[in-house]
């Protein structure tokens, strides 16, 4: 998509396509954050993601009096290893990425340093991010505290923000702070 694609002017609004990959480890709850977002849904079985999975939803930004429209093209690719060699035409062209982990499973956490490693790999250091904490209802088995989050947040200059998918808590909240991020980018350059 040439640049000119990317914004079509109507009548006092201006419309943005981006496009937000969401990675992490298996079952952090990418599809599931995704699923509550597009449809304020949940479901408690898990099946994993086979290769990735898109779902389009719009955002309305006010940009010094202008009504801004971001299609938001959301990139559920899957945490599974033998998915791996698939990432690099899913992250291709991200304009934006959520970065999730599961409170519960130090390793998830861990895990986002080598997640933002294969950004990186792909050329996209420079594109707005953000880190997600998800399952933060399951309060009595949380693993990672606010400040080691709040540590790491700050070592890859990534918001930090935690989520509930299955009841819904800053969902919402997430996906409007990751379309101005990358709207800010792309406009205040």
């Amino acid at each position: 998509m040439s640049k000119d694609d990317e914004k079509i002017v109507f009548k006092g609004q201006t419309e943005h396509v981006v496009k937000v990959i969401v990675i992490g480890d298996p079952a952090v709850g990418k599809t599931s954050l995704l699923r509550r977002y597009a449809s304020s849904k949940f479901k408690e079985q898990y099946l994993p993601t086979v290769g990735v999975n898109i779902v389009k939803e719009q955002i309305i930004l006010e940009d010094q009096g202008e009504e801004i429209l971001i299609n938001l093209m959301l990139w559920d690719i899957a945490g599974q290893p033998q998915f791996y060699m698939l990432h690099k035409p899913y992250f291709n062209g991200a304009d934006g990425t959520l970065m999730v982990f599961d409170i519960t499973r130090s390793s998830t956490f861990s895990n986002v340093n080598n997640w933002w490693n294969t950004c990186v790999k792909y050329g996209l250091s420079g594109i707005p991010r953000m880190i997600i904490g998800n399952k933060i209802d399951l309060k009595g088995e949380r693993k990672i505290t606010g400040p080691h989050a709040q540590h790491l947040s700050e070592k890859l200059n990534a918001p930090y923000f935690e989520t509930s998918a299955k009841e819904g808590e800053n969902v919402k909240k997430v996906f409007q702070k990751i379309a101005e991020l990358v709207y800010y980018s792309k406009t205040r350059k």
